[in-house]
């Protein structure tokens, strides 16, 4: 790489992905042995395995777990929901990070403004090219496949592979896009500042370059954050995003 070159997360975050399944394959043809020094891997592939350690890295928790998160889900969000709301309340923060997909899940949009009022943060990013869990900074669930989430499981212990998934997921969370606001239904209610800024600069005609000047924000993160409101608002073209903000009094 060029020194000096910007390096995508969205790109990285594929690289990862890869490398944890040549990971995933060595463990399959150790049948379970260590690949790794010290037993910082353990494949997972069946589902009920999956939701026990799942359940047990939220309980172990002490001060966060974040999330990268999208459809589909082996057990129906409701199922987890409890169990977060009750993490919550001991005062662990849950930050998660959602695909696009999740505005057409009944189950999720079901469940999330509960989450959410009950202290969740959260932002969706218009690319979700896994599942991850992190708890604190010791451990990560990691699903390596868009089927069904019990196929190709990964947790991981602290190693270099675990410092680099935690990295890549405070990059992400930076160039996210907050959650809209959300009715008690599920409905997007109504986005928060820098994001309302974009869209009244956009409605108004403003260009990547004009808005990234204006709100002292790099062209990249404009470029994402500009088609990542356009994916929630379901417009194909840029003054169809301010139309379709103001329709949803958002501007």
């Amino acid at each position: 790489m060029a020194e000096g070159a910007v390096v995508d997360p969205l790109d990285e975050l594929d690289a990862q992905v890869a490398r944890l399944r040549v990971v995933a394959d060595e463990l399959r043809e150790a049948r379970g042995k260590p690949v790794l020094e010290g037993n910082q891997v353990e494949l997972i592939e069946d589902g009920p395995t999956l939701l026990r350690t799942y359940e047990e890295m939220q309980r172990s928790c002490t001060t966060q777990v974040r999330a990268l998160d999208r459809p589909p889900y082996s057990t129906p969000p409701a199922s987890q929901q409890k169990l977060e709301l009750d993490r919550l309340a001991d005062g662990l923060v849950y930050r998660a990070i959602y695909g696009f997909e999740v505005f057409e899940s009944e189950e999720v949009m079901a469940v999330l403004p509960e989450l959410r009022a009950a202290g969740e943060v959260s932002r969706v990013l218009p690319q979700m090219p896994m599942k991850m869990v992190l708890g604190d900074d010791n451990m990560a669930l990691v699903a390596l496949t868009k089927r069904a989430p019990a196929e190709s499981n990964l947790m991981i212990r602290s190693s270099g592979l675990l410092d680099g998934l935690i990295a890549m997921f405070e990059m992400l969370w930076g160039l996210a896009v907050p959650m809209p606001e959300l009715e008690a239904n599920g409905d997007v209610a109504e986005l928060r500042a820098p994001d309302r800024d974009i869209l009244i600069l956009l409605a108004g005609g403003a260009t990547d370059d004009m808005i990234s000047r204006r709100l002292r924000i790099s062209p990249r993160t404009t470029q994402r954050r500009v088609r990542a409101l356009m994916d929630v608002l379901g417009a194909q073209t840029r003054f169809q995003a301010g139309v379709q903000a103001a329709r949803r009094r958002w501007i």
